[in-house]
């Protein structure tokens, strides 16, 4: 079982009169558009539906347009979509389209009318979900846009299809049928389209007594010390005043073997290569010297 629909990309500007493109610019575009159309879907349909962009036929209209294909393949359970058992949650091609260019109403519109206004809350209705932005407007949009706004695949290859705009010459990218384009983005809007910075979210956020092994000391401000707890090294800011103020005056003096019993803050946070650890020294508790001495064998000792 399959779908398929037919849409086209058209650049414009001085720069494409002899309509040729750079095709340095042109294949990283096309590539993104492939590569939206593919996390669009996977972000919709989940993997029950296997989607590829083709390039149908290049034209001339004073610019330069590509005529490409969606196409979709329903991988996983035929016999249900058959019967209808979850067919409307699957996301044919033509609708696909329709929920990344529609006009004023897809991705691309939404979009152009955030304008990088930060978001004050969502909240959800039976006609979709609306964005209430800090500026007290709001936009209504259908819950498979908002789907694809979140989706930082589908945001950065979108991003990368619109970026041949910022160069000099080419001030607009329409996306559209045979017929007419549906949407439009103007050079001067091609700020609106930049994917996010990623965030990170922190899973967690505990204090507990630890100890460790001086592997190295930092006496420059904001300097980590290099500290072994038995198992690993660890970085570790120290922020325990009292006791930085008494290694300033050389009241604590360092060898190796001695032992830091310490309160230490351990927070940890969720980033996109993985998870990110830091370790802070609240308080140093105790600075165990070297054992030096022997312990004697005394009976019940």
């Amino acid at each position: 079982m399959s779908s398929s629909a037919a849409f086209r990309v058209t650049y414009c500007g001085s720069a494409l009169d002899a309509h040729t493109m750079d095709v340095r610019e042109l294949a990283p575009a096309l590539l993104a558009v492939g590569d939206m159309m593919a996390a669009a879907s996977n972000a919709l349909n989940g993997n029950k539906v296997r989607a590829r962009t083709e390039v149908k036929a290049s034209f001339k209209t004073g610019s330069f347009g590509i005529d490409l294909i969606l196409s979709q393949d329903f991988v996983n359970q035929v016999s249900d979509l058959l019967t209808g058992k979850g067919a409307q949650a699957t996301i044919n091609a033509t609708a696909l389209i329709a929920i990344i260019f529609g006009a004023g109403r897809g991705l691309v519109g939404v979009l152009k009318k955030l304008k990088n206004r930060k978001i004050k809350s969502i909240s959800e209705n039976e006609n979709g979900v609306i964005i209430y932005l800090e500026d007290d407007e709001f936009i209504e949009t259908e819950r498979h846009v908002y789907t694809l706004l979140t989706d930082r695949s589908v945001r950065e290859n979108l991003a990368a299809v619109i970026s041949p705009i910022n160069r000099d010459g080419i001030d607009r990218v329409a996306f559209g049928d045979d017929l007419s384009f549906s949407e439009q983005v103007e050079s001067c809007d091609a700020v609106f389209f930049e994917t996010p910075p990623v965030g990170e979210d922190l899973i967690i956020d505990e204090s507990r007594r630890m100890s460790f092994s001086i592997i190295s000391l930092a006496f420059k401000e904001d300097n980590k010390w290099r500290l072994y707890d038995g198992n690993a090294t660890i970085q570790a800011r120290i922020i325990d005043t009292e006791f930085l103020s008494r290694v300033d005056q050389n009241m604590e003096a360092f060898s190796k073997g001695d032992v830091l019993v310490c309160q230490v803050r351990m927070q940890q946070w969720q980033t996109r290569e993985g998870v990110r650890t830091e370790y802070t020294v609240e308080q140093v508790i105790d600075h165990k010297q070297a054992m030096r001495q022997i312990r004697l064998p005394f009976v019940g000792g």
